[in-house]
């Protein structure tokens, strides 16, 4: 063997060594990507249950006003459906009202 060729044998194992890091590096940056877009997820998700709560409690608090005319209403037999076209309220937020009123008397 010459020269030449164990000059060529040293760059090819340095070529190699280089090679193998590099693809141990992106496999951990890969890692460490998946991880990141699971945490990004995990935010998002509770970013929106985060305003979705919100909502529910903006509703409530709307409705906290008529939250007395809706039990008187029940409580004398009237039908949810006939709440809500007395009271312009949606029906879902009558069985909101109902829902608070049957948790706040529970204690």
């Amino acid at each position: 063997m010459t020269s030449i060729d164990m000059i060529l044998i040293g760059l090819l194992i340095v070529l190699m060594m280089i090679f193998f890091i590099l693809v141990s590096k992106n496999y951990k940056l890969s890692m460490e990507n998946k991880k990141l877009k699971e945490i990004i997820s995990v935010k998002d998700i509770t970013i929106d249950n985060y305003k979705a709560s919100r909502v529910a409690v903006t509703e409530v608090v709307e409705n906290f006003s008529s939250t007395d005319d809706v039990m008187k209403l029940i409580n004398q037999g009237e039908s949810k459906k006939d709440i809500s076209q007395k009271l312009n309220i949606p029906i879902s937020k009558i069985e909101l009202i109902i829902k608070i009123d049957k948790l706040k008397n529970k204690k």
